[in-house]
């Protein structure tokens, strides 16, 4: 492994779509290219593994707890795996819905992993449904996901999550569920 491994931080509340969003990323991932998906237990909808092996894609489901509340042995364990075993040119992460993505950050980017990882911008995913949910948008682990992610991505519902990258001071990009959006990859 010469270069960096990229690493990208998908964030979202339970239910914003992290998975489906993953795997259409992975739909695109350019065939020389071996990716890991690193899963914080298992939401609404699971990883085809199987398939997404024969595509030269790795996952790994981390249980027992929020990877960013443990960011700690569970985690690097599966993590130091995944690059040893697999020696991925891109990781993806998804963590917990309710996740707080600095401590996850503050691990990637230690002195252990910044010499094999590039971080690239951390994207949170929101949901309509979620955006138009007051007591939702209003919730304290909600928020923090928001503030804590470099760039925010939506689906449709443009006027309120264009409300909320403005008022926290995000860019806001609008999904299409097309290959466009896999530009967001060549973003570290």
């Amino acid at each position: 492994m010469s270069e960096k491994i990229i690493c990208h931080l998908v964030a979202g509340f339970l239910g914003a779509g992290k998975t489906s969003f993953i795997q259409q990323l992975a739909s695109y991932k350019p065939e020389h290219e071996r990716w890991v998906i690193l899963v914080n237990e298992v939401g609404q909808q699971s990883y085809p593994v199987e398939s997404l092996k024969a595509q030269n894609i790795a996952v790994k489901t981390v249980l027992g707890g929020c990877l960013c509340c443990t960011a700690g042995l569970p985690f690097r364990v599966a993590l130091n795996d995944m690059i040893k075993d697999h020696k991925p040119d891109r990781i993806f992460i998804e963590p917990a819905g309710a996740g707080h993505l600095d401590n996850i950050q503050t691990l990637l980017q230690g002195e252990f992993y910044l010499p094999i990882i590039e971080l690239a911008e951390t994207q949170c995913l929101l949901n309509a449904k979620h955006l138009n949910d007051p007591e939702l948008v209003e919730h304290e682990s909600y928020l923090e996901l928001i503030k804590q992610a470099d760039n925010l991505l939506v689906y449709g519902e443009v006027a309120k999550a264009s409300s909320l990258a403005l008022h926290y001071k995000k860019p806001l990009t609008v999904l299409q569920g097309d290959q466009g959006d896999a530009n967001l990859l060549n973003k570290a």
